[in-house]
Order: structure tokens, then C-alpha cells, then sequence
């Protein structure tokens, strides 16, 4: 079986895998996860999130990316 890396969505970087963000439908890798969960709003999102979830609502996009993080990665 052939292995691909994948591409993380928010800083592009190659990762040998990838999990999904709180805030939106992003793929991330290990470091922009983990700078992910230190955002002040990381605890609002997960409690939305799964307040969603339970009300049968699985197709949920996520509160949206904060906007420091908006501008971290999508300025140029």
C-alpha cells in the first residue's frame, strides 16, 4: 500500500496525519492544533460543538476560525 502525506489547511505543511479543528471544517496538523487548543475561544467552540451534535445536527461548520487566527495564516 502506497503512504501519501497530507497537507495541513492552515499552514500547509506536510504531516503524516491530520485532525479536524473545533473552530471550522480545517484539517490540521499537529502544531496548529495544538496552537488551536491554547486560544482563548478553544472551550467555546468544543461545548458548541457538541451541544450540536446532540441535537442531531452532525453536518455542524464550527463557530468560525477566530480572527487572529484569520489573519495569522490567511494574510499575504
Amino acid at each position: 500500500m502506497r503512504y501519501c502525506k497530507q497537507i495541513c489547511h492552515r499552514c500547509g505543511a506536510e504531516a503524516d496525519s491530520l485532525r479536524a479543528s473545533w473552530f471550522n471544517v480545517h484539517m490540521l496538523c499537529q502544531d496548529c492544533r495544538a496552537e488551536e487548543s491554547a486560544h482563548p475561544l478553544y472551550e467555546h467552540a468544543r461545548r458548541t460543538e457538541f451541544a450540536k451534535t446532540q441535537t442531531g445536527n452532525y453536518r455542524f461548520e464550527g463557530i468560525g476560525l477566530p480572527e487572529d487566527l484569520q489573519r495569522k495564516y490567511f494574510t499575504r
